[in-house]
């Protein structure tokens, strides 16, 4: 959940999030683009992993996890890893907001929704060519990037691991774009510890984990561009 700074930041002159100074000519509730981003970011993070060309580096951490450790499921080492992510931004911002708590909920039906659309993408639509791998790359990557927009801009609780760089960037002033960027870079090279560390070899890290790192942060931060120029979106629930 966005702190105040972060409403402040999104909301110039107590306009909803994603409104300048032109008004958008479309208000939309926020929880639509809530629900928008619960259904799809599972969705998106599955793709990519069905893909085996590299992972989102956030979402690589985990599946390094997943390898060392089998016996634990890729969803549930999700929910571990933003777990931690939580306990980092509490420290941050010296505060234990109680929308973490909910974002924690969150966090944990998204890892089940995980695993659940990896079972039948795998069963379904096994991917037996590089063309085939890069498409569900594709679709996966342009699924994460539209629905972390949503995220940013729902105003309600979201995964810590979109909470995040969505909080840290009002805690330390900087453009969510960038901090994102810096973001995956960590996070890949923790990765990239862990894996060689625990199991010998890069888990989860290709060619799709450094296109991640380096565009995914840019991509979001265009798609924000357009669309905040299109739609505006106002909060109704009182979280």
């Amino acid at each position: 959940m966005p702190s105040e700074a972060v409403r402040a930041a999104d909301e110039p002159d107590g306009k909803p999030a994603g409104e300048a100074a032109a008004s958008p000519p479309l208000v939309l509730p926020a929880e639509l683009a809530w629900a928008v981003y619960f259904l799809l970011i599972p969705l998106g993070v599955a793709a990519m992993a069905h893909a085996d060309v590299g992972l989102v580096p956030a979402a690589a951490l985990p599946f390094a996890l997943n390898a060392i450790a089998p016996q634990v499921s890729y969803g549930v080492w999700y929910v571990v890893f933003q777990i931690g992510l939580i306990a980092v931004l509490c420290a941050v911002r010296r505060t234990l907001d109680w929308r973490y708590l909910v974002s924690f909920l969150v966090c944990a039906v998204g890892g089940a929704l995980i695993d659940f659309n990896g079972s039948w993408m795998n069963d379904l639509f096994p991917v037996e060519s590089l063309a085939l791998s890069c498409l569900w790359f594709v679709g996966g990557f342009a699924v994460v990037a539209v629905t972390v927009y949503f995220c940013t801009r729902c105003q309600l609780p979201v995964m810590p691991i979109d909470t995040f760089p969505r909080d840290l960037c009002a805690a330390i002033g900087q453009p969510y774009a960038r901090v994102k960027v810096w973001f995956d870079v960590v996070t890949l090279l923790a990765t990239c510890a862990i894996g060689l560390v625990g199991g010998g070899a890069l888990f989860g890290i290709n060619v799709g984990t450094v296109v991640s790192a380096l565009l995914m942060g840019r991509s979001i931060g265009l798609v924000q561009r357009i669309m905040d120029k299109r739609v505006a979106y106002r909060k109704h629930l009182p979280l």
